[in-house]
């Protein structure tokens, strides 16, 4: 723990107290220069730290988002770097994951100039509204079980909210989180293979959820099936700070023991489309089937209308 993160974590464990300068060199084996330089780094990031003369510095975390907010939240020992405005959060994850960069580093951002959904499709990424952070994972697994790293992230989003708020979501097999029939969460995981043992080397897990309702409407594309957790006149950032910091801990949890997966009785349970009639894009053909729901290898199980069954691994449905 670097030094700005020791005297972040001392100013937000002791809220609105006053804490001079002089205590934070002692306590910290530092220089009075030294605290002023972290101080000084830590307000260029968001914190709203105030001075005031013979008494010290103190902290106002309300409203703010940022790495140190969201980690406060936390008990694990990941690193979480925050960057207000980013193309992807998952571009600068996979690169992170070709210089061999730490596994479960995090990249949060207020917003995404480039954000992707799968098949390169566009995931609005507006600022002050929603979360959106990618994980460095190093999973080694074979990469038929990779499905496992989306699927847990799915499962581990619609705990963290009924944990924290009681709201219960769905997901719409196999990345998507819906709430009030509305798409509030996109997952995507991008992966890069070793060839020879088809082995995941690393993947980039990407998690973006629509916490608020955005400042302007959303973009005419998605204005009708996109929603958010809440309305903009309950907008707070410590929610998507405390959001944030809970879809991480859970995912770990599940991520730790993947091949178990402890996720998938949550997964099943909160499945959207099972029980319903949809539409299935298959290899360039459309057919219309029944799905009876999520089999134990997180597998879209169908019935089509020519009577076959089929338990799907990766395509297109619709309703």
């Amino acid at each position: 723990m670097n030094l700005k993160e020791k005297i972040f974590n001392l100013l937000n464990e002791k809220n609105t107290e006053f804490i001079s300068g002089q205590y934070l060199a002692e306590v910290f084996n530092v220089s009075r220069n030294a605290v002023w330089k972290a101080v000084n780094s830590l307000r260029k990031d968001g914190c709203n730290i105030y001075a005031v003369q013979n008494k010290g510095y103190t902290l106002d975390s309300g409203g703010i988002f940022t790495g140190e907010i969201i980690k406060s939240y936390m008990q694990l020992p990941v690193k979480i770097e925050y960057i207000p405005n980013v193309t992807s959060t998952n571009d600068i994850i996979m690169e992170y994951g070709r210089q061999g960069a730490e596994e479960f580093i995090t990249v949060v951002a207020d917003s995404q100039s480039n954000g992707r959904g799968r098949k390169g499709r566009i995931f609005y990424s507006p600022d002050n509204a929603g979360t959106y952070f990618s994980i460095l994972l190093r999973p080694n697994v074979h990469f038929s079980e990779s499905l496992y790293i989306t699927t847990a992230a799915a499962a581990a989003v619609t705990e963290a909210i009924k944990q924290l708020y009681n709201m219960d979501t769905q997901i719409k097999w196999v990345n998507d989180i819906f709430y009030n029939g509305k798409k509030i969460c996109g997952i995507l995981t991008e992966a890069h293979l070793d060839m020879e043992s088809g082995t995941v080397d690393y993947a980039a897990l990407g998690i973006g959820i629509n916490v608020f309702e955005p400042k302007e409407s959303y973009h005419k594309d998605i204005k009708n099936i996109a929603g958010a957790a809440f309305s903009r006149s309950l907008f707070d950032n410590k929610i998507r700070c405390e959001i944030t910091a809970k879809v991480i801990e859970i995912f770990y949890e599940y991520y730790k023991n993947l091949s178990d997966m402890t996720f998938l009785n949550t997964y099943k349970s909160r499945s959207f489309l099972t029980g319903k009639n949809i539409t299935v894009e298959k290899d360039g053909i459309m057919q219309k089937a029944f799905v009876k729901g999520i089999d134990d290898k997180c597998r879209l199980s169908v019935l089509f209308e020519n009577g076959i069954e089929e338990n799907l691994l990766s395509c297109e449905v619709s309703l």
